[in-house]
């Protein structure tokens, strides 16, 4: 029995030595600042990303463009070709209007490189920054303020925990634990959506070498497929402000029921503070299954209009040329 007494006391040194050293460190406010702009940090950084390398990778998407330009030209005039010698009564309008589809497909790719860094006419965004600006709108509808009043709570969580003496492990160990559902709690809030800022700058500065792919007969899926995730992961931002919305509003309540600060108060309340963390942080890292079953596969929508534009305007022609 002494044994296993000698052997607890032997495992709790550890606890009380972290509970003895456990006073924060007078920049703590500036160490909570710097986690809560993570989101910040990395959105610089896609920006910086997006604005030193893509102007360089625009002249090789131009370069891909008149390729593929002209081969998909040279495939049209080819297949024209071998249909007319097989066939008796061939209609040459029939090689005109497929002409004209391949150079309606240019025209399309050229206005999206163009416009790929500069700005449409009369709108405040480029080609590329049209599914991260519509995200945004509606991320900014749903409001920051209740956002604000968490990170401030957490901030006073911090501030105020129960205070640590020699060989008192109890509210070591709630130290331990408030100060992890915290860091967790942060962690779920900046993630998802730092995460897909990430993946959309990455797909920026490839959008220049998929466009091209548009003019490919048969292989335009590329491009769709690009198109597709440049919207998903932008809308990745609206949905987590969503979520986060949500359940700002379990730790408003948490805090308010929070009537102090004590070792007591917290035995009580640890529970439920875990209970949202851990629903918080499964429901945010379920925000790319729901994003993409909501947002996921525009591309194939946005493929079936333009095609449908496009059989407009060659049939248009070809009566005007009839």
């Amino acid at each position: 029995m002494k044994t296993f007494l000698l052997f607890l006391v032997f495992l709790s040194a550890p606890v009380v030595a972290f509970g003895q050293s456990i006073p924060l460190p007078p920049d703590v406010d500036t160490a909570i600042a710097s986690t809560v702009n993570f989101e910040g940090t990395v959105t610089q950084g896609v920006t910086d990303l997006v604005s030193s390398v893509a102007p360089s990778i625009l002249p090789l998407g131009w370069t891909l463009l008149a390729l593929f330009g002209v081969y998909a030209l040279l495939q049209t005039l080819l297949q024209g070709t071998l249909r007319s010698m097989a066939m008796h009564h061939y209609n040459p309008l029939a090689t005109t209007v497929a002409y004209v589809a391949v150079l309606f497909r240019i025209a399309i790719a050229s206005l999206m490189l163009t416009f790929y860094m500069t700005p449409l006419p009369g709108l405040p965004f480029n080609f590329h920054q049209m599914f991260p600006y519509l995200a945004q709108a509606l991320a900014n509808a749903v409001t920051t303020d209740l956002l604000k009043q968490t990170l401030g709570n957490f901030n006073d969580v911090i501030h105020y925990l129960p205070p640590v003496g020699v060989l008192q492990v109890l509210p070591a160990l709630l130290t331990i634990v408030v100060l992890t559902l915290t860091a967790l709690s942060q962690v779920a809030m900046t993630i998802i959506t730092a995460g897909s800022y990430a993946i959309v700058g990455i797909l920026t500065i490839c959008g220049p070498l998929m466009i091209p792919f548009y003019v490919l007969p048969g292989h335009d899926k590329k491009f769709w497929s690009w198109f597709d995730n440049m919207f998903a992961y932008s809308m990745y931002v609206f949905v987590g402000a969503a979520f986060i919305f949500i359940f700002c509003h379990s730790y408003a309540d948490f805090f308010t029921n929070l009537h102090g600060y004590t070792v007591g108060q917290w035995l009580v309340s640890v529970p439920y503070l875990l209970l949202i963390t851990v629903v918080f942080l499964w429901t945010m890292f379920k925000v790319p299954e729901i994003t993409h079953m909501l947002f996921g596969g525009f591309g194939g929508v946005a493929s079936g209009f333009a095609n449908s534009l496009q059989a407009l305007a060659i049939r248009g022609i070809a009566l005007a040329i009839g």
